[in-house]
């Protein structure tokens, strides 16, 4: 069990190679009870040929079969002259028999799965191949090195299984295999083989191994790459005006996924064991494949363990997880994945904050974890953070999360991030205009693996913003149509004669009264189009029901003045805020003016 204080830079290599040792022993387990198999029925063949031969027959073979319990009963000098007359016409062609006995001697000296018994020993004191590297070059040179050996095991299977099965027939089957080389094998050959792992480091992985690893990943052999980042900030700096992020691990991971055909897992330490069925199905992939991790624990941060430094990665975009699964399906729906990810629908995760003022009163208000808030953690980036003071507080000081989501990039608003001191008294930092475009950019590439993640897709909204047009415009052609079918006068024949009728008898037909707005806010609910504006401005408050349509969940989660400001966003005015609840919100009548459209 690992614990947290484990979560280290040390504990992903120990896992994995934990994890892959596993799957490595259940695969030479398969093997070796296939192979004990395969070897037995040829040893049988071999046995059984040889108790024809003229060896078999010697005296001494004879006293030797019969044990010494009734060797007094037989007369074996008797016994071999009267077996030696018997034909030996059934006995195997000596061709046959050495080629059984050839693939027999490779099956026993191979050295790709070793014997899983302490006492067993190879010929001639050969040691098994080792398949956990340091770097893509070991392996590869590893690979190449063995790969003779394994063409004469993949052909001394083949050969076998033809044996066993009486199908061989050397005619057809020698030119065969006498061509039979490193061209001729398939992928279910390389299959049979332990994959390898290659445990690199990322702030220790040369220009050149990343461009092997690139070749690894694009070819179709079983190697495993766990490329470990221990500090995603170390060369964050400023290049033409911008930041340059330091994120090679992740960016690498990402160019994997456009390769379609290897494995690609990447997760920060904090989350490796919540993900350990995917790294399983990763290490147990027909191919190459990529484990992209960052531990943390390289970071300037000397407060903090290194499994919440990841952690905050993990939060603030910076290093968000993903999976690509090439055997999961033929689409990329089913093989990519970022659910893990928290509030993987919002381009940053919100959260509500509670604190105490000054005047001991309680104050909540919903912050987005940001890049800059990851950021804020690493003391090497201090200068790009100026303390606000109290008097500062003013509306024109707002959470970077929000000043993110504006399209207007050169707001006069400050964006500040907040920060808990060591006297747990809250304050907050101004954020640079250099790490607020990085913040930007880290929401571009996070909306980017939205959109493979089949989030917020945008082919799919402006097909559904074209779509919603054409209806909305038949809607109005159809309400048009219908008015100008049906006008006629206010009150219709019957109802007239019903009022006739009623004033012989000296009655008036009853006022009906007018439907009175709700003082409880609501939102019609089957009319929602899924639009998010409600959620993004209060999830609390707002939530989905099972067919992802929209309502009030708790209205006491929030203040009216979102109430409104929903309604105000509602793409179909369906959200009605009723009259508000707490009469001490401040700028009420102004809020109330506003609602009246939506009663």
């Amino acid at each position: 069990m690992l614990f947290r204080s484990d979560c280290n830079e040390k504990t992903p290599v120990a896992l994995f190679k934990h994890l892959w040792r596993a799957v490595e022993n259940d695969k030479a387990r398969q093997f070796h009870r296939w192979m004990d198999k395969i070897i037995l029925g040829l040893s049988d063949i071999l046995k059984v040929d040889f108790m024809k031969s003229a060896d078999a027959r010697t005296p001494g073979k004879l006293k030797h079969s019969v044990g010494s319990a009734f060797e007094s009963a037989f007369d074996f000098e008797a016994m071999s002259k009267l077996l030696g007359s018997v034909s030996r016409k059934d006995a195997l062609p000596k061709k046959r028999r050495e080629r059984i006995e050839a693939v027999v001697a490779v099956l026993k000296s191979q050295r790709f799965f070793p014997s899983l018994r302490e006492d067993a020993k190879l010929e001639g004191n050969a040691k098994p191949y080792g398949f956990v590297f340091d770097s893509c070059t070991q392996a590869l040179d590893a690979f190449e090195s063995r790969l003779s050996e394994m063409v004469e095991l993949v052909k001394a299977i083949a050969i076998a299984e033809l044996e066993l099965e009486n199908r061989y027939r050397e005619s057809a089957h020698e030119p065969f295999f006498e061509r039979f080389d490193q061209d001729s094998l398939r992928p279910e050959d390389l299959s049979l083989f332990p994959s390898y792992l290659v445990c690199l480091r990322g702030g220790h992985c040369s220009a050149g191994e990343q461009r092997l690893l690139v070749d690894v990943l694009s070819s179709a052999l079983p190697i495993n790459v766990l490329l470990q980042s221990d500090d995603l900030l170390a060369d964050l700096s400023v290049i033409r005006g911008k930041f340059s992020l330091g994120r090679r691990g992740s960016e690498l991971a990402s160019m994997a996924v456009g390769l379609h055909s290897a494995y690609v897992l990447q997760v920060s330490g904090s989350h490796l064991y919540s993900m350990r069925e995917e790294i399983m199905r990763g290490l147990q992939y027909d191919g190459p494949s990529l484990f992209s991790v960052y531990t943390g624990a390289g970071a300037s941060v000397d407060h903090i363990p290194p499994y919440l430094v990841a952690a905050a990665a993990m939060e603030s975009r910076a290093f968000p997880a993903f999976t690509y699964d090439p055997a999961a399906g033929p689409d990329l729906a089913s093989r990519f994945c970022i659910d893990i990810n928290p509030q993987a629908e919002r381009d940053w995760p919100a959260y509500q904050l509670e604190y105490e003022d000054e005047a001991h009163q309680r104050i909540s208000e919903q912050l987005g974890f940001t890049f800059a808030d990851f950021v804020v953690c690493d003391k090497r980036y201090a200068r790009r953070f100026a303390r606000l003071p109290r008097s500062q507080w003013t509306e024109a000081v707002v959470p970077l999360a929000g000043l993110l989501s504006e399209s207007d990039a050169g707001s006069a608003k400050i964006a500040y991030v907040p920060v808990i001191d060591g006297n747990d008294v809250l304050k907050k930092l101004a954020v640079d205009d250099e790490l607020i475009d990085a913040a930007r950019r880290c929401g571009e590439l996070w909306r980017s693996l939205q959109e493979l993640g089949g989030i917020r897709n945008s082919h799919a909204q402006r097909l559904l913003a074209k779509e919603k047009a054409l209806w909305q415009q038949q809607k109005e052609n159809e309400l048009a149509a219908l008015e100008a079918r049906t006008e006629q006068p206010a009150k219709t024949p019957v109802v007239e004669q019903a009022a006739s009728a009623l004033a012989a008898d000296g009655q008036t037909l009853p006022d009906v009264p007018a439907e009175t707005p709700s003082d409880e806010a609501y939102i019609e609910t089957p009319r929602c189009t899924t639009c998010d504006e409600c959620i993004q401005i209060n999830g609390r408050m707002f939530a989905y029901d099972d067919n992802k349509q929209a309502y009030i969940a708790d209205p006491s989660a929030g203040t009216y003045r979102e109430l409104v400001e929903a309604a105000e966003s509602c793409q179909v005015a369906i959200i009605h805020p009723g009259k508000p609840r707490d009469s001490n919100e401040p700028n009420l009548e102004e809020l109330i003016k506003r609602a009246e459209p939506f009663r």
